[in-house]
Order: C-alpha cells, then sequence, then structure tokens
C-alpha cells in the first residue's frame, strides 16, 4: 500500500492507495527559501525596484493607506507591516495619519482577532486598520470610466490619501493569471459595480484571462488602468511556497516589483506533465480551507489552466473542512433550484450575476468537465448537492471508490490544489 499525508486545513489526512495504481504527487518545483524573513523584506523595502526609497516618497504630515490582504490569503504581515511604519517614521509621518485599509473585495470584514492575529497586537495598536466595504457608497468614490467602460470605484480614504502602499502575495489567479501588484487596489479596495463589472461572464470566459496568464491578459490590462486611476506609489510582494515559506520579497514600483515576482513565481509554482489523469485529488490548507468559496480554487487549477489536466468525465476530489461555510451565500441561492448544470450556465449567460456569485459559473464549468467530490466537510451534504458538488464522508472513501469504479485510473494528487500549475505538455 502506498501512503500519502496530504494537507487538510491546518491538520493533515492520511490517504492510502493501492500499490498497483498508477499515483504521482504533483509538488511545486524546488527552490531556495528564505531563512531570515525580516532581513528579506528589510533588504526589499530598502532597496526598492523602479522607485525611490518609502522614507523619501513621504512626507510629514501625508495621508498613508497602506492596502493590506485580508484573512484568506497568508503572508508575513506581521514583518512587513512594522518595516513599512518605521520607514514612513524616519520620514517624519505621524503614524495618527496611517491607516491600514483590508482589501475584502466582497469577502466579508475581518474581525479584531483575525486582524491581530494577522499583524501582531503592536501593529494593531499603532495603527488604525478599516475594512474595505465595497456596498457601503459612503466609503467609495466614482473616479469615472476605464477605456473598456468599466465604472472606476473605489475606496474614499484609498482615493483621498496622499500616499497609497499595498501588500500582497504573487500567485497562480484564476483571472489575473497571477494575483499580486495592482491587484489589491483595483479590486480589493473597489466599489460593487466595478467588481461586477470585472468578474463577469465576458471577462471570465475571454481565452486570455487564464491561470498563469499575464502577458495580453484583459482582466489585468484593466487592473493596471484602474489603478493608474486611483494611484499607487509603492508595493511589498512575497511569493511563497504551499506551507508559506518565503522564497522572495519585492518592493517598489507597482509594475516593475511584480514583473521580478512572477518570475519567481513562474520557476516555482509551474510544473510539466505528459498526460491527464482520470481522477485528481486536490488538497486546500488554511486559511483557503475554512469556507468553501476559497477551497474550490483547488480545483480551479485542475480545470483552468492552459489545458484540464482531468480527464472529461473524470473525478476532482477536495479534502476541506470549511468551518466558515459557503463563504459568500450569493453563489448558492443563484445555483440551489436550478435543475441541471446547462440550465444554471444558460442562466448565468443570460441574466449575468453580481460579485461573488461568479462563483456559480466557475463551480458550473468545472462539473461539467468533472465530477466534483468534496470530503471531509462540515457543510451540509444537502447544500453540497444544491451546488452540483457529490459529498462524501473521508477521501479514502472518496478515493476508493473512484478507483473501484475505474482500476486502471491515473491518478495525481496535488498537495497544494490552488497554486500548483500543472502544464500539460
Amino acid at each position: 500500500m502506498q501512503r500519502f499525508t496530504i494537507p487538510y486545513g491546518k491538520q493533515s489526512l492520511e490517504l492510502c492507495v493501492p500499490d498497483d495504481v498508477d499515483v504521482q504527487v504533483l509538488l511545486s518545483n524546488p527552490v531556495e527559501t528564505v531563512s531570515d524573513v525580516e532581513a528579506a523584506v528589510k533588504a526589499a523595502v530598502l532597496n526598492p525596484i523602479g522607485c525611490p526609497r518609502l522614507k523619501d516618497l513621504a512626507r510629514p504630515g501625508q495621508k498613508v493607506a497602506i492596502i493590506v490582504t485580508d484573512i484568506t490569503r497568508k503572508l508575513p504581515e506581521e514583518i512587513i507591516l512594522p518595516i513599512l511604519l518605521d520607514e514612513l517614521e524616519a520620514a517624519g509621518v505621524s503614524m495618527s495619519d496611517v491607516k491600514g485599509v483590508i482589501a475584502t473585495g466582497t469577502h466579508r470584514p475581518n474581525t479584531p482577532d483575525e486582524i491581530i492575529e494577522m499583524f501582531g497586537r503592536d501593529v494593531y495598536e499603532r495603527i488604525e486598520f478599516i475594512n474595505h466595504d465595497a456596498y457601503d457608497k459612503e466609503q467609495l468614490v466614482y473616479l469615472g470610466k476605464s477605456a473598456r467602460g468599466i465604472p472606476l470605484v473605489t475606496n474614499r480614504f484609498v482615493a483621498e490619501a496622499d500616499l497609497r502602499i499595498s501588500t500582497g502575495v504573487v500567485e497562480t489567479h484564476l483571472f489575473a493569471g497571477y494575483s499580486g501588484g495592482v491587484k489589491s487596489v483595483a479590486v480589493g479596495v473597489a466599489g460593487e459595480e466595478t467588481i461586477a463589472a470585472t468578474h463577469n461572464a465576458e471577462m471570465l470566459q475571454h481565452p486570455s484571462t487564464r491561470l498563469g496568464v499575464v502577458e495580453g491578459n484583459i482582466f489585468r490590462e484593466f487592473l493596471t488602468e484602474a489603478t493608474r486611476a486611483v494611484g499607487l506609489d509603492f508595493i511589498v510582494n512575497v511569493v511563497q511556497t504551499g506551507d508559506k515559506r518565503l522564497v522572495q520579497a519585492v518592493a517598489g514600483d507597482p509594475v516593475a516589483a511584480f514583473e521580478e515576482a512572477v518570475k519567481t513565481a513562474r520557476r516555482l509554482y509551474e510544473i510539466q506533465i505528459d498526460q491527464q489523469a482520470d481522477i485528481v485529488v486536490s488538497c486546500v490548507s488554511y486559511p483557503k480551507s475554512r469556507d468553501l468559496y476559497q477551497a474550490t480554487r483547488a480545483a480551479n487549477t485542475v480545470v483552468f489552466g492552459p489545458k484540464p489536466i482531468v480527464k472529461q468525465g473524470g473525478k476532482i476530489i477536495i479534502p476541506t473542512p470549511c468551518e466558515d461555510g459557503l463563504g459568500h451565500e450569493g453563489y448558492y441561492h443563484l445555483m440551489k433550484n436550478e435543475p441541471s448544470v446547462e440550465a444554471l450556465l444558460a442562466k448565468l449567460q443570460r441574466e449575468g450575476f453580481a460579485p461573488g456569485e461568479q462563483k456559480a459559473m466557475l463551480l458550473g464549468k468545472i462539473v461539467q468537465w468533472a465530477q466534483l467530490v468534496v470530503t471531509d466537510c462540515l457543510i451540509e451534504p444537502k447544500v453540497l448537492q444544491d451546488l452540483f458538488i457529490t459529498p462524501m464522508g473521508t477521501v479514502q472513501e472518496a478515493l476508493d471508490a473512484a478507483l473501484a469504479e475505474n482500476p486502471g485510473a491515473k491518478v495525481y494528487i496535488i498537495p497544494d490544489g490552488p497554486l500548483t500549475l500543472p502544464i500539460l505538455s
């Protein structure tokens, strides 16, 4: 018997596979990681790419917005923020003039305990944090329209700040190719109208908006245009392994620093394979395992890469706890009463959907290609079935059943489903 330890939220599970099964574990490429994270981040901030040092950009009396990631993304913010704040203080900026703006997009607001978990109590007490609210008109400002006619609506404090800084992680992203760079401004602190117009059926189905595609990607072109309208002066982005060990920290100009990080991210995440599998066990770790909206990203890299890596009609198995439930109720309400996947996709194409509800189209496209099985999950089985997902008790039961149906199956196990990007040659 072949035994594998696979991620499951903050824990792990053991998966047993018979010796005669052709199983392959798909791991990100081996790269050297950074042992001293603080030193690496500080070196990046003090030696920025494509722009002056932050302390030379900042001035006393300036209002400063630091746009930071929310709880769904894990990066060393507790190290990054103190270094940025020290640079600002060295320039004479008062901490009372600095706000951390949590780029929630359409996600829920983060709680005080979560903010402390992400940034540390010292930083929490040093500056004020605010949760961006894409639906609060009082918190938003209209800046005009993009070249494609997309309304540019953004967070008022960010728009009115004198200096704008953002943090982020560069990893595979379904629409932007890779996350990071200008995305936190263009989407993370955007208004509902902007997010809706960039997460619609047309944008999601455009051939350029694929995992790993940056050049010529119309979604990323919008991100750059929108950020120019808002203004972004300085970024700190990181590239990490699946278990959140730092590979690289970059800082400086939002485009130049991002491009440098993407080179590293490609070397890490993109791996070559030579055949499709019948069964893919795609795993997800905390914090993306907290809810189904994030956890099902483990299926994206299976279906929405340059080519699907699972055969049409195959099985995708995702073990995930989802202690926070669905993560966004909107897509569930769109899907729960539809008689078939085909009827769902036709309705979405015809009527459109609100921000966050694009998950309905993504899940529909996934289950149209392969059976999606979710295991070891705290969500009620009936709720999963309403989403055209097959619930099963454990990942072992799901794999055993799949192998019983197809004894000669080729199996891939992807320990870091949302990040690893297999490229089918």
